[in-house]
This record gives structure tokens, C-alpha cells and sequence, in this order.
């Protein structure tokens, strides 16, 4: 499931609704999951699963039962007229082999109850998870997500606590980034955490440790700059990153075809990085922010966070943090409703990036990142309520806003 929220409710541009979908729809599975939910408004995503035919374009349409809105959609094209909902299917991701699956996420406003809808029709078939008789597939769907189209490379100092050994690699197609994914993959596609460096730093194994843990747990992580670069980076680099993973997961011959969630997106980065974090924050596509001991330097920049609408969470190094003071100015500053975490561990400005397996805030992301990417409510009480995991007996100074599991 995905993890992610927004505080405000943007408005929905949509517009008349272009069907590509030329082929019915023998069978299909429809999983909508709300993520996330807060007074007057929540975050679902919905993943679309052909059990028919190839299909070279998809309409899926619903019923809200009790008066519920879509005010912003990614990964498709949204119309709405009263009750009804209608999502056609991006440029990128029309095309759902046998078994495979197309996924869209969108932001909602609610008002009493949040029920979810009662049916899904793809295509003109309704979707009950299981093939209409009168019209067989060609072959049986997998009963797994389907291997990548060809044999990844192997990846580069493999390590990690998770459960999916991880290294990192570079590929042709993303110059100066460095990629860091389980070296096999999990039968799940990979949430993306695309991240900065601090000081900007072009030199993408600069927290090696620290990204090696994540992507040990089922994510994509990518950092900006090549593996012991020079140079600096910019905020366009992040964005690289995301329309890379994008890409990717729709590029048929790619390893990674199919095998990335891009509904489930973070980004991130560790002070400079941090601030290059905040630029691309409200990028339609991002599910969460997470800034690691940073904050903006001036308050002309306070338009930055006026526009965040996803959850975001600040990981600090405490008081004696050199950035401390920023972040709680900026803590301050959040827009009304926005879900909040921000935890202080008193390690100061250089973080725990290069411990083993990176240290506490490699322990305390991949928490945080279960939480927001995969839904994982045990995970999410680590953040949640007064009795929450960082609440008490540990280091952390926790502070929360418009919290909810």
C-alpha cells in the first residue's frame, strides 16, 4: 500500500476524457487503498490488474458513495461529474500485459465517511478478479509479478539489514546518479526514494551505508551525483531521478519494466540536499518529503513550504545541529493540516549516514519510508501518538502535526 497524505486539498484539472482503450477487458482485479486520511481529506492509490488479453489502453470507472471528490490525480487523466469517476490511462503506462498491472494514486476530500467504492468496471467488463468465461485469455496469468525482461547486472558492494541484499550501479541512461536496488529482485515493485547529498555533493556513495540499508528493504534509492564524484548537484537532478524511474518501469527490455511503483515516491536529502529536497517537494508525482537536518536559509524561500500538500517528515541532529535552528523555523511555517513528524536525535550536523547499515536514521527512514510507501501501520507507530516508538525510552526529541495511522 501506499503511505502518503496531503494537508490541503488542490483543486482537480481535469478535462474531457480521451478513451484510448480499444480492447474490452475479460477480466480484472481492482485494489483501491487508502493510504492516508485526515479531517476532510485522504490519499488512495489504485493498482489495476489484467487477467485478459494484452491491453493498449485502459478507462477504469467508479462510484463514490458518499460524496467524495478527486481534487488531484498522477499516473492518468481524471474526470468526475457528481458520483461518477472516470481515470484514462497516462502515456506511459496504457499497456497492461496478461497478469501485469497499471497503478494511479490521487488526493481526495471526504465530509462524514469515506467508505470505499463498491465496484470497478475496466473497459466496459467489471472487475471481480476473475475471467469472464466467454472470453479466455491467451495463457494463464502469473500468479507473481513477472521477472524483469532481461538479467540485471550485478550491483556493487552488497550489503544491508533487509531482507533483499542491496548494492548500488550506474546505468547509460542517468548519467551522474547512482542507483541503489536489491541485488534480486522482491516479487513487489519498488517504491523510489530519490535523494541529495549534503554540501550538494556531486559524489553519489557519499552516504553509501545509508542508501545501500534502504534499497535492503525492497526500495529504489537513487542519489544524485556518480559513485565518488566531484562536482556539485541541483535540484533538476532529483527530478531526473523520478522521470528515470518512470521511464524505466514502462520501457519494455529494461530490468526494471514493471517492477517500480511509481505512485510511491520519496524525496529527500541531507542539508544542501535537503533544501534541493524542498524545490521539488510539490512535484504531482512526490508521495512524501523527508529533510534531513536542513532547513531553508531565507524567508524569501518560505513560498516553498506554503506549497507542500504530502506529508513530510524533518530528521535532525539535535541542538547542536547547525541546521536545527531552520528546521524549526520551517516546522513552524508548515501549512495548516499538513502531516508533520519531526524527530531530533542529538548527533549533530553529520548525521549517522556512514555507520553501519546508517546508523539510527538508516534505521529510522526505512521505518518511516514502510510507513508513508507500503502502508505498514507497525511501522507507522514508530511516528504516531504520544506513546510512539521514538516517544519515549530513546534519544529522540519528537515533535508531530496532524498525525494519523
Amino acid at each position: 500500500m501506499v503511505a502518503g497524505a496531503v494537508g490541503l486539498a488542490m483543486a482537480a484539472t481535469v478535462g474531457m476524457l480521451t478513451t484510448t482503450a480499444a480492447q474490452a477487458a475479460p477480466g480484472c482485479g481492482v485494489d483501491y487503498a487508502v493510504a492516508s486520511s485526515w479531517p476532510g481529506g485522504f490519499n488512495a492509490t489504485v493498482t489495476i490488474t489484467n487477467l485478459g488479453d494484452r491491453l493498449t489502453g485502459w478507462n477504469l470507472t467508479w462510484s463514490f458513495t458518499a460524496g467524495q471528490t478527486v481534487t488531484q490525480l498522477w499516473n492518468g487523466s481524471v474526470n468526475q461529474s457528481g458520483a461518477q469517476v472516470s481515470v484514462t490511462n497516462a502515456s506511459y503506462n496504457g499497456n497492461i500485459a496478461t497478469g501485469g498491472t497499471a497503478s494511479f494514486g490521487f488526493n481526495g476530500t471526504w465530509n462524514g465517511s469515506n467508505p470505499k467504492p463498491g465496484s470497478f468496471t475496466l473497459n466496459g467488463t467489471v472487475c471481480t478478479g476473475t475471467v469472464d468465461p466467454t472470453s479466455q485469455p491467451s495463457s494463464p496469468p502469473p500468479t507473481s509479478t513477472p521477472p524483469p525482461t532481461s538479467t540485471p547486472p550485478p550491483v556493487t558492494s552488497v550489503g544491508g539489514s533487509g531482507p533483499y541484499p542491496a548494492g548500488y550501479e550506474t546505468v547509460s541512461n542517468l548519467g551522474n546518479h547512482t542507483i541503489y536496488r536489491p541485488a534480486s529482485f522482491p516479487s513487489r515493485p519498488l517504491p523510489v526514494f530519490v535523494w541529495g547529498n549534503g554540501a550538494c555533493s556531486a559524489n553519489g556513495t557519499s552516504a553509501l551505508p545509508f542508501l545501500r540499508e534502504i534499497a535492503s528493504h525492497g526500495f529504489l534509492a537513487i542519489s544524485s551525483g556518480s559513485p565518488n564524484g566531484s562536482g556539485s548537484t541541483t535540484a533538476a537532478l532529483l527530478t531526473q531521478s523520478i522521470n528515470w524511474a518512470v521511464a524505466e518501469n514502462s520501457r519494455q527490455g529494461s530490468w526494471y519494466y514493471g517492477r517500480i511503483d511509481t505512485t510511491k515516491i520519496a524525496v529527500a536529502g541531507f542539508s544542501c540536499g535537503g533544501l534541493e529536497a524542498y524545490e521539488v517537494s510539490n512535484d504531482s508525482r512526490v508521495s512524501t518529503t523527508m529533510i534531513f537536518s536542513s532547513g531553508l536559509l531565507d524567508d524569501a524561500n518560505d513560498y516553498q513550504l506554503r506549497r507542500l500538500t504530502k506529508p513530510i517528515a524533518y530528521i535532525i541532529g539535535g541542538s547542536g545541529d547547525i541546521a536545527y535552528p531552520n528546521a524549526i523555523d520551517d516546522w513552524g511555517k508548515l501549512p495548516s493540516g499538513l502531516p508533520a513528524f519531526m524527530g531530533n536525535l542529538p548527533v549533530g550536523h553529520g548525521g549517522t549516514y556512514s555507520q553501519t547499515n546508517g546508523g539510527e536514521f538508516g534505521r529510522v527512514a526505512v521505518l518511516y519510508l514502510k510507513w508513508r510507501l507500503l502502508g505498514d501501520r507497525t511501522a507507522g507507530q514508530t511516528f504516531v501518538g504520544s506513546s510512539c516508538g521514538l516517544c519515549s525510552g530513546t534519544q529522540w526529541t519528537v515533535q508531530q502535526k496532524n498525525l494519523t495511522l
